[in-house]
């Protein structure tokens, strides 16, 4: 008994755990955020700050920025398994329940004649599709640490099933496959490990060698993603639009900007700029850069005016509130095209670890520093400067790790 109250605390402990980390993207968005990055933000900052750590924090596959590059492309179409995951594990959980509550003992129909744990498949697919929603390399290391979390929970409860219902349950196992038809993660684990004595050992090299892999194959994906994004290079700065556009467009952009007597006023030469973020001025994720509202366009605000209440009142009129907000808000989407009349250039201020400008060829680097430090709303046709102001130095949620592309 005690072992099955260890193992259920375990098992709910790492679930907590690892959604509280992968769900962050959802948290950011409600009026939990607050109490969240309490909590969660400590621990983000003093890992990037570290040299041996800032890694961890790091994305391994674009959130903000959209490219057309078809592997890239691809991948985020996987991101449809969390919701496959999920559904998957709640059909599962139905025949599973219908057997203890009939007391039919093992439960041989429906997904578990196939395989003997299906929920924790299905758990797993949906983590997979959550880690490349959000995919920080530190939700890397909690996803492959669950899937071993996971293992060793199906051994602990096929073990008390064994107590249970010795004989049905020991020849269900033998014609039923643990996660996968012919068991595959067992035919490799006896070829490369099985020699490993004890077995506890095994399992530990398997789980080090899982996450040596896991982690570099995060890497091969976010060498692959910087070089993938549409950057476009001028003699002083480098310029990024968060979605496909022709270079010739975005140097006609920015040049007009930067000719004007208005950027030349606000420009210090203390606070290098060597990189430009090129916003749609309405764009969703602009507060992953910068703590400035959005700029919505005059149509937008008259058709719906809750997204102003929104963001005037992220935090204020309780869960509710939120919600109702949320959901007027939701109604715009597909309706009203992003707001490509404005323009809005986020100046960025890139550094390494000891204060210095970082070159053109280092600026999505792991390990480095970014300050927004001017905000220059555009007209997209005219190239006219709407609004031009200092930026505060920080994003909507401090100075917590966001994703850089």
């Amino acid at each position: 008994m005690e072992d099955s109250k260890r193992s259920k605390i375990l098992l709910i402990s790492t679930i907590v755990a690892y959604c509280l980390i992968g769900i962050e993207i959802i948290i950011m968005i409600s009026p939990f955020a607050l109490y969240f990055y309490s909590v969660y933000a400590p621990i983000l900052q003093f890992f990037s700050s570290s040299p041996y750590l800032s890694w961890s924090t790091e994305f391994f596959l674009p959130h903000m920025v959209f490219t057309q590059d078809p592997v890239i492309v691809g991948i985020s179409y996987l991101q449809v398994f969390l919701v496959i995951g999920l559904v998957l594990f709640f059909s599962a959980a139905v025949p599973l329940y219908y057997g203890r509550f009939t007391k039919k003992g093992v439960v041989l129909f429906s997904f578990y004649a196939k395989i003997r744990h299906p929920q924790y498949l299905f758990l797993a697919i949906s983590g997979f599709g959550l880690l490349l929603y959000w995919p920080r390399f530190l939700i890397l290391i909690m996803y492959v640490t669950m899937l071993f979390v996971y293992y060793f929970l199906a051994r602990n409860e096929e073990w008390r099933m064994k107590q249970e219902v010795p004989i049905v349950y020991e020849e269900y196992m033998k014609n039923t496959p643990m996660f996968l038809p012919g068991e595959p993660g067992g035919k490799i684990y006896k070829a490369l490990f099985g020699w490993i004595q004890p077995r506890w050992l095994g399992m530990v090299t398997v789980y080090c060698t899982s996450l040596f892999l896991a982690i570099s194959l995060g890497m091969v994906l976010r060498n692959y993603t910087v070089k993938q994004l549409d950057t476009v290079f001028t003699e002083d700065i480098t310029l990024l639009s968060v979605f496909p556009r022709d270079s010739n467009e975005i140097r006609e952009l920015y040049k007009a900007v930067a000719a004007s007597q208005e950027f030349k006023d606000f420009t210090s030469e203390e606070v290098p700029m060597n990189l430009v973020y090129i916003f749609p001025g309405d764009f969703f994720l602009t507060a992953i850069v910068t703590d400035e509202n959005r700029r919505f366009s005059p149509e937008t605000t008259a058709r719906f005016p809750e997204v102003l209440e929104w963001h005037r009142h992220k935090f204020n009129g309780g869960l509710g509130k939120f919600f109702r907000i949320f959901h007027n808000y939701t109604k715009m989407l597909g309706k009203i095209a992003t707001d490509y009349d404005v323009d809005r250039l986020v100046f960025v201020h890139v550094e390494n670890s000891k204060g210095k400008p970082s070159t053109t060829d280092e600026l999505f680097a792991i390990g480095k520093k970014r300050r927004p430090v001017l905000i220059v709303d555009v007209d997209s046709f005219s190239h006219e400067i709407l609004a031009i102001a200092k930026a505060s130095g920080q994003h909507k949620w401090g100075s917590v790790p966001m994703p850089s592309f």
